[in-house]
């Protein structure tokens, strides 16, 4: 896949994106267990690898010294920026870059976050490889994501892909797994939250190639399970239960 190409991808599906992202309110779920799981104090400095509208930015900046937003979407970053005023929070800085060569020198942060990121990733490797080269020795590096046993990949990806054309591959738990591995650290951490968003919601904030033929697929699999993610139907609405694993490790 060409990386330019893919890249203006990302920033014409996020840009569409920016204004309702933040409303949707499971982009909010499990933040309490993300700053738990990080240990996060007065004393860290985070980073927020792909932070989008800067969701998970300011939920650390509640809890830490600073924290560093960087995003290649102007949009999303204009997004962050309004809810850091909101919230009224000083120590929060955005940077507009690139996450697979970070321009901050080594063992800049103590905690090094990137959550719904991955799957937009050409070179997860390289990304991974970054988040660990710029974390303090033993700071935490946490990855969030949609994860999915093996046997599910396959369908959940031909669905993300026909919802944002901006998807690559979801990584699936045995991926995710060998990628810590691979680049170098020894003990991995998993946790787990189901993250449920209506079908109606999902469909309005998404700008799919095809939204007949996404809402079909998402019906059909209800208390079948391929997508993998227990599509359920109740009082006349459907609702998605993405599978979220968040992967921790120390540097």
């Amino acid at each position: 896949m060409d990386i330019k190409n893919h890249k203006k991808k990302i920033v014409e599906q996020f840009s569409k994106q920016a204004s309702g992202y933040t409303a949707i309110t499971s982009h909010s779920d499990a933040l309490d267990k993300l700053i738990s799981l990080s240990s996060a104090s007065k004393s860290d400095s985070v980073l927020d690898i792909a932070c989008g509208s800067g969701i998970v930015s300011c939920e650390f900046a509640k809890y830490t010294k600073h924290v560093t937003g960087i995003d290649m979407t102007q949009g999303m970053l204009d997004e962050a920026r309004k809810l850091q005023t909101k919230l009224n929070l000083a120590n929060v800085t955005w940077q507009i870059g690139d996450v697979e060569s970070l321009p901050y020198k080594d063992n800049s942060f103590s905690i090094v976050i990137s959550r719904f990121g991955f799957h937009h990733f050409l070179n997860p490797f390289k990304v991974l490889s970054e988040m660990k080269r710029v974390c303090k020795t033993e700071g935490k590096v946490l990855v969030v994501d949609v994860s999915l046993p093996d046997t599910k990949i396959k369908k959940y990806n031909e669905m993300e892909k026909n919802r944002d054309y901006s998807h690559v591959t979801a990584l699936s738990l045995t991926e995710f797994s060998n990628l810590f591995e691979k680049v170098g650290f020894k003990c991995l951490n998993t946790d787990f939250y189901s993250m449920q968003i209506g079908l109606k919601e999902q469909v309005k904030a998404s700008f799919p190639k095809d939204a007949n033929a996404l809402k079909s697929m998402i019906i059909a699999d209800v208390g079948v399970n391929d997508l993998g993610i227990n599509v359920s139907k109740l009082n006349d609405e459907y609702f998605l239960h993405y599978p979220v694993h968040i992967f921790s490790a120390k540097n």
